[in-house]
């Protein structure tokens, strides 16, 4: 072990690099421990002073954390290769096998959620925004009385965002409370969550090609678009009676019950979020 003569910390005698503040450590510039130790003992702030009889299982706990907090390009690309290849495999097989759902991160499925609400959003305010400018347009030459429409792009996003976010989250909140309040069968929540989102990978590609295309031709693709985001929005719909019936339910409860009430539940919550935003705010 030696001292780092920077952040006063214990690292490895073998470091190049001190963990713990990223500082260059190589050759004679951090000393051994004994020696720091001894320099210290007389110095008049004790403030950063290391307690040398601290356990190796405290360095080992700092040492990885500071591991954990490092961020580098080739970490987040292999993050970004391991996030599309779990999509790529739910896309080929939705219901994987458990040795495959133990390979997924557990926030796969939060990412996922967010993820299609920035498409979503980003595809209805584009679209929002070139119908208006056209209609705009139109009204300016027609001899008929004309209501006009004013739309600010930056807030259409986030309010958008905001709405299609509550969404995509309460269809697997809705199922994952119906599973194990009702049919009594218990679940872990981030797991669930990112089972959900793999359900409907397929959707979420259907959903960037539908955003794609409304970056390059939002009026004359309008069409296209829409129902590109429909079958997209439908999925989720069909995941959520899907994950109820494959359920073994033991109880007394009709399963068709419980999916009309989880069904109807969401379309309350997400209209009365929808007239909060767009009619109250």
């Amino acid at each position: 072990m030696k001292i780092c003569i920077y952040c006063h910390n214990r690292i490895p005698k073998e470091a190049l690099i001190c963990p713990m503040c990223g500082s260059d450590v190589s050759g004679s510039e951090a000393i051994p421990q004994d020696a720091f130790y001894q320099s210290t003992l007389f110095e008049e702030s004790t403030e950063h002073i290391l307690d040398v009889m601290a356990d190796d299982e405290a360095y080992s706990e700092a040492t990885s954390r500071a591991e954990k907090q490092s961020f580098t390009f080739n970490e987040a690309k292999h993050k970004a290769t391991r996030y599309i290849r779990f999509l790529w495999k739910k896309m080929k097989d939705p219901a994987e096998t458990r040795k495959s759902r133990r390979e997924s991160h557990n926030l796969y499925g939060y990412f996922t959620f967010v993820l299609s609400a920035l498409l979503s959003a980003g595809l209805v305010t584009r679209i929002a925004v070139a119908l208006t400018k056209q209609y705009d347009l139109l009204s300016q030459i027609s001899l008929l009385p004309s209501v006009t429409f004013q739309i600010e792009p930056v807030v259409w996003f986030m309010k958008n965002f905001l709405l299609f976010l509550t969404f995509y989250y309460l269809y697997p909140l809705l199922a994952y409370l119906i599973k194990t309040f009702f049919l009594h069968r218990r679940h872990a929540l981030h797991n669930w969550m990112t089972q959900y989102a793999g359900m409907n990978a397929f959707g979420l590609l259907l959903l960037s090609a539908a955003f794609v295309i409304s970056l390059i031709a939002p009026i004359l693709m309008a069409i296209p678009v829409l129902l590109l985001f429909l079958v997209h929005l439908s999925s989720y719909l069909v995941t959520f009676i899907a994950s109820l019936y494959q359920t073994i339910n033991e109880t007394k409860r009709d399963t068709l019950y419980l999916c009309l009430g989880g069904i109807s539940a969401h379309l309350l919550l997400v209209m009365t979020f929808a007239y909060l935003l767009f009619l109250k705010m």
